[in-house]
């Protein structure tokens, strides 16, 4: 298993991930100028819309190929989770009140 070549649909989850979260930093910028209140509703949303955009991507993986290889999804799954803890960490740590 370890000896075998990454696959393309890896990369392309990798790249989707990569694009997403920049797409979400710069308009996270934006949303900074506003209120706190507005600023906490879009990183909801983004989440949110990144969950939806992450099951349209292994929709379009299944719908797309013939043999389904369990690996890339474990490897799409398996970054969408770390990119989403590292965002919410990051997130929590940045945002938390000063002691």
């Amino acid at each position: 298993m370890m000896n075998q070549p990454i696959s393309v649909w890896s990369w392309f989850a990798i790249g989707f991930f990569f694009l997403i979260n920049v797409l979400t930093h710069f308009l996270s910028k934006t949303a900074l100028k506003g209120s706190q209140k507005s600023f906490v509703t879009f990183v909801y949303g983004t989440t949110g819309i990144r969950f939806i955009f992450s099951i349209f991507f292994i929709a379009i993986y299944v719908i797309i190929n013939e043999v389904i290889d369990k690996y890339v999804i474990g490897v799409f799954l398996f970054s969408y989770l770390l990119f989403t803890t590292f965002e919410l960490y990051h997130l929590v740590t940045k945002l938390r009140a000063e002691k």
